[in-house]
């Protein structure tokens, strides 16, 4: 097959026809010179002998036609919508019913995309639902909704982009394909002639070039070919070897190419090699080489652009590994990429594996656009268009873009182009540099993760993904928690945030596919770095764990003092998470006990994830077991007696007491399921455990300390209160409750033996008694006797039935 060549123009026919006389030229001799041009693709000559025709007719719509088209395929798109706008206003008997088609057309290459929208919509309302056109229907389809999304695009533009038209290497003719090497540039240019053309005027060849700052020249004979196209240099990762292609002309400007190689040692390129049958394909062309890498499978990947079978329609991007021995694999169709158009100029930036392409199968400003597709697992993700202004109405082909990605190099015929002739506006492509600012600021912002507050003074470092070790910029300021950085486009990052006592953060930031203009905000949230502290509770006197007290901890370097605090009644031990980077304060304390303190600094946390500290608390005063409460269970004691004294002592009611748990949990947890049931189980399993055990053990501590003050000649008070269930009647309640004061004043009358009775007798230690009932009781507190599941065995009925010491008053050395 025949490559259409995308930059070739006849330009010696611009000469040719400028000394050309009319005279003596009749109609039909410039009818038949413009058919048999236009049959021969010289559509240069079809647009100049037409164009003659009509300085005979200017009525004639064939030939103003003919002229549209030609001026088309000459790339001179302004030309052509003139004349198509010509036959679209003259005609009316659908005879030329794709004028209107390609006026769309040439307003989408020319920038004018709201009137190409609206023309491609005339052309499917009025030959969409033909069935003799339906690859123009779809086309157009398409087209339209381009034209639609090309306005968009170009009033959003990328403003990173800094565009800067390379005069120093461009000409007047077509120079494209251009490539750094160090200090040099390599690139092609059809500013040469073959002398042995056989047609005449001879055409232009293309030659590879080396620009060197303003200076250029072109490569010797023995690499350029003297009677034919070398073009498309591409150098492997570390310039060892060499890519290009030689083409020849098969039609006038019709080009065939093939792919070959040299390698370079010393600076020096060696002999020709052609690259083998499988990769140039008998009867094909084989273009545009770039040598990428596939990290994945750690081989070279050499990438072309051929005609060649199976591959999606038009020109594909296909690719090929270059084996360790030097030997070539099996060609693949770079799938994911290719459409049905053209795909064409491919370029694998290694350092961010993405492949930039150039292609007429996606949405596009008008003609070949640039796009890139990033690498991924299974091949190639989505699509990226590259925006305006690097892209343009016009074609913008063979974009490269330096390792940093800070500059990139591409050919394109936009306006601002050389014209070889300012009256066609058409030819050439010239080479264009890009210098690529930040492409937006990063702002990063910094929080504590488990109170959500903005989080000060963090080290933030933003990091290059592909090195690591490369810090690109760090920012800390202690009073700040906002930071922005630069960042650009279509790199990998990972942002590092620090602090003491928090742990490291490092995230990834991706800017490839981003919209251009805004800003990224990143908030980063820390988690603190956090120890594990166990706090354990001993009694200080016996040693033992001491169930039932209070901790807090606290930084005192918090200005808030936030504090973290628990009371266990199930155990001596507590647990806290505690952050490092900061020092503690750890506050105990128990009814009857002073309180304890113990510190823990700073250094303490370093390099552990969990800390021990034991608090011995010290035995305190008798308010300080304030109040006392003891437990009875239902009609305790004596069930049934009228009398207000008893002979048994409380702690004589507690055993079995105690015995009967599983009686109330049994009795009042049998209709409930489920939850219910477990956290009714739960609720009774503590108030015996904690609340009901707890009060006979303060009871014994209580008497020590009471010894120990009645020793010393202090004078004590204590008042006793009975209180009942409202399960009786109120004067048996009251009965009840003086019942009970008098059990636990047993107790006071039997401790040690009864070394409390002579403290009694003379006066020193007066224990006052008075029963409550059920005066107190809350009302939802149930009393009916038939409702022996809630009027006994309830958490509430339980809790009525009990006696307190409430008040304890002592007089030292005679004082109160």
């Amino acid at each position: 097959m025949i490559m259409k060549n995308l930059f070739y123009i006849p330009l010696f026919f611009l000469f040719f026809f400028q000394t050309l006389s009319v005279e003596g030229q009749t109609l039909r001799a410039f009818l038949t010179a413009a058919e048999e041009a236009f049959e021969k693709e010289d559509h240069f000559s079809a647009l100049y002998y037409y164009k003659e025709v009509l300085e005979f007719d200017s009525t004639n719509v064939e030939a103003l036609y003919r002229v549209a088209e030609s001026a088309r395929k000459f790339n001179a798109f302004r030309l052509a919508k003139d004349y198509y706008r010509k036959v679209y206003n003259k005609e009316t008997d659908a005879e030329y019913p794709l004028s209107g088609f390609y006026l769309a057309k040439m307003l989408h290459r020319l920038g004018e995309y709201e009137e190409a929208a609206e023309k491609f919509g005339v052309y499917l309302s009025e030959y969409g639902d033909e069935e003799e056109n339906p690859e123009y229907t779809e086309r157009a389809e398409r087209l339209r909704e381009s034209a639609l999304w090309a306005k968009e695009v170009v009033e959003n533009p990328w403003e990173e982009y800094q565009i800067e038209h390379r005069d120093e290497w461009s000409s007047i003719y077509t120079d494209f394909g251009a490539i750094e090497r160090g200090d040099s540039v390599y690139f092609s240019s059809m500013r040469f002639e073959n002398p042995d053309d056989e047609h005449f005027p001879p055409r232009q060849i293309t030659h590879i070039m080396v620009g060197v700052e303003d200076y250029v020249y072109p490569l010797p004979d023995s690499i350029n070919h003297p009677g034919k196209h070398t073009a498309h240099s591409a150098f492997n990762a570390d310039g060892s070897r060499v890519y290009y292609t030689v083409c020849e002309y098969v039609t006038i400007s019709g080009i065939r190419c093939e792919l070959f190689y040299r390698d370079i040692e010393d600076g020096v390129w060696s002999g020709e090699v052609r690259l083998p049958d499988t990769v140039n394909l008998s009867g094909y062309t084989s273009t545009q080489p770039n040598v990428g890498f596939c990290p994945v499978r750690g081989v070279e990947v050499l990438y072309f652009v051929s005609d060649r079978p199976e591959g999606k329609g038009g020109l594909d991007i296909w690719a090929i590994d270059v084996l360790e021995d030097g030997e070539f694999g099996i060609p693949y169709n770079v799938q994911g990429i290719n459409t049905p158009e053209d795909d064409v100029t491919p370029f694998h930036h290694i350092p961010t594996n993405t492949l930039y392409f150039s292609s007429l199968g996606y949405k596009s400003l008008g003609g070949f656009d640039i796009f890139k597709a990033n690498a991924t697992e299974s091949g190639w993700g989505d699509i990226s268009h590259m925006g305006y202004p690097l892209n343009s109405s016009f074609d913008d082909l063979y974009y490269t873009l330096s390792d940093d990605g800070k500059k990139g190099i591409f050919s394109s015929n936009r306006e601002g182009s050389n014209f070889i002739d300012d009256g066609l506006e058409a030819c050439c492509f010239d080479i264009y540099e890009v210098n690529i600012l930040p492409f937006v600021q990063l702002i990063t912002q910094t929080f504590d993760i488990n109170t959500g507050d903005s989080l000060r003074g963090v080290t933030v470092q933003l990091i290059d993904r592909a090195d690591p070790t490369k810090v690109i910029e760090e920012q800390f300021i202690p009073d700040e928690v906002e930071y922005t950085f630069p960042v650009d486009r279509d790199k990998e990052y990972f942002i590092v945030a620090k602090k003491e006592g928090y742990k490291p953060d490092t995230s990834e930031l991706s800017t490839f596919d981003l919209p251009p203009g805004e800003d990224i905000l990143r908030q980063i949230y820390l988690f603190p770095d956090m120890v594990d502290l166990e706090v354990q509770v001993f009694d200080a006197w016996t040693e033992e764990p001491l169930v039932g007290a209070t901790v807090g901890v606290v930084n005192p370097d918090d200005p808030q003092l936030t504090r973290q605090e628990a009371t266990n009644q199930d155990s001596h031990i507590f647990n806290f998470d505690i952050q490092k980077g900061n020092s503690y304060r750890i506050l105990a304390n128990r009814k009857g006990y002073i309180s304890g303190v113990e510190t823990i600094e700073k250094s303490e946390l370093d390099g552990v994830d969990r800390l021990i500290k034991k608090i011995y608390l010290e035995r305190g005063g008798l308010s300080d077991y304030l109040p006392l409460v003891l437990y009875f269970d239902n009609d305790r004691p004596d069930p049934r007696s009228r009398s207000q004294e008893t002979r048994v002592k409380y702690t004589e009611t507690f055993p079995p007491y105690m015995e009967r748990k599983p009686r109330f949990i049994e009795v009042y947890t049998e209709p409930l399921e489920g939850e219910a049931a477990r956290m009714a189980e739960a609720e009774l399993t503590r108030f015996f455990e904690t609340e009901v055990r707890k009060g006979v053990e303060d009871l014994d501590n209580f008497f020590e300390l009471l010894m120990v003050h009645l020793e010393a000649g202090d004078t004590v008070n204590i008042d006793l209160k009975g209180y009942t269930s409202p399960r009786a009647r109120p004067e048996y309640n009251l009965i009840l409750g003086m019942r009970r004061v008098n059990s636990v004043k047993n107790d006071f009358m039997s401790f040690d033996n009864g070394a409390f009775r002579r403290y009694i007798d003379n006066g020193q230690l007066r224990v006052e008694l008075e029963s409550f009932g059920e005066t107190t009781a809350p009302s939802d507190v149930v009393a009916d006797l038939d409702d022996e599941r809630n009027s006994i065995y309830s958490l509430g009925a339980s809790k009525e039935r009990r006696v307190e010491i409430i008040q304890v008053r002592v007089r030292q050395d005679g004082n109160q």
